[in-house]
């Protein structure tokens, strides 16, 4: 992924690939281990100079990229022109939401409903350990289960009626009740 990050920034160097800029900096692409984000102006030449960056980078690294996985996505313009890049560039079109590494993009994270796919990682997670026996003094457990959402809740703030359902699920399946159901001495 080296040899792409460079191969790119003297793309970008020699203004044959451009990215946003938001404030004062540019963004034009995001890596994580063998996947790419990749975050251009929108525009036909750009894509066109990046379709020519890959194929390089194929020929000089011998990892191919599959331009069929690859998705166009276009903020603030029509599904006609995603559409029209997305085939200039042999690649087929995305709409919005989407996920991408889990994360989920293009989604309004104030929302409960939002919050769904973590709420039902919880779920199943605490269902597969209903058939185990459990050591309540453990505490791997119970650790365990609050990692499900925090990789969203670092990145996304959290509606706090979310983080009273996922204590009240936990509560449920460790004491059987809620914890304002419970006596406490």
């Amino acid at each position: 992924m080296e040899g792409l990050h460079v191969a790119i920034t003297r793309a970008q160097i020699v203004n044959a690939y451009w990215g946003i800029k938001i404030g004062g900096i540019t963004i034009s692409y995001l890596l994580y281990a063998d996947d790419v984000v990749l975050v251009m102006d929108w525009n036909q030449e750009n894509a066109l100079h990046i379709v020519r960056i890959l194929r390089c980078f194929f020929l000089a690294s011998g990892l191919k990229i599959n331009i069929l996985k690859i998705k166009s996505y276009g903020v603030g313009v029509t599904t006609n022109q995603v559409s029209s890049m997305a085939n200039c560039m042999g690649c087929s079109p995305g709409c919005f939401p989407f996920s991408h590494l889990g994360v989920p993009v293009g989604q309004n994270m104030a929302r409960i409903d939002s919050w769904a796919p973590a709420v039902d990682s919880f779920q199943k997670r605490l269902a597969t350990w209903k058939a185990k026996c459990l050591s309540y003094g453990g505490g791997g457990y119970d650790s365990n289960l609050g990692s499900v959402a925090s990789y969203l809740m670092s990145i996304y703030p959290v509606p706090l009626t979310l983080i009273k359902e996922l204590e009240r699920l936990r509560s449920v399946f460790f004491w059987g009740a809620d914890l304002d159901d419970r006596c406490m001495y």
